[in-house]
């Protein structure tokens, strides 16, 4: 019990996870969430760049800030919306390997990555987790069952 109350994830809001440098920090998105961003840019009147990987999985291009990212609140515009990639971070799937990360671009991660090296991630990671969880099996389905 202690380890679920003393070391859970809490955002400092350190914009790592709307800011993007590199293609390999882009967000891997399923078609249906691309489909929703597009109709989510119409609103916000924001410009969007996808990159089909193959039938299911497009890679976001976004150079800097997210275009739903209001730099000023520090905050998500769409943020019940988002993909499951950003209600996920910090933590990361390799949609290849299914591996899951933990990414050191989060300053909460790198603070405290001695600490939840050996913790349980649902118990640090619990809203993440969730997150993850519903892509990973949106990605076995997709791939056909395979496990």
């Amino acid at each position: 019990m202690r380890e679920a109350t003393m070391t859970r994830f809490k955002c400092y809001r350190c914009i790592h996870c709307c800011f993007f440098v590199s293609p390999n920090d882009y967000p891997i998105l399923l078609k249906e969430e691309v489909i929703k961003l597009r109709s989510l840019a119409k609103k916000y009147k924001v410009n969007l760049n996808f990159k089909k990987i193959d039938s299911n999985f497009y890679l976001w291009i976004i150079d800097g800030f997210c275009p739903f990212y209001d730099v000023k609140k520090r905050r998500c515009l769409i943020h019940d919306e988002k993909p499951l990639s950003c209600k996920m971070f910090p933590l990361l799937l390799n949609i290849r390997t299914r591996e899951v990360s933990a990414s050191m671009l989060c300053d909460w991660v790198a603070k405290n990555i001695n600490i939840i090296a050996n913790l349980n991630l649902k118990n640090v990671f619990p809203n993440e987790i969730e997150a993850l969880i519903e892509l990973y099996k949106k990605i076995i389905e997709l791939q056909g069952g395979e496990s």
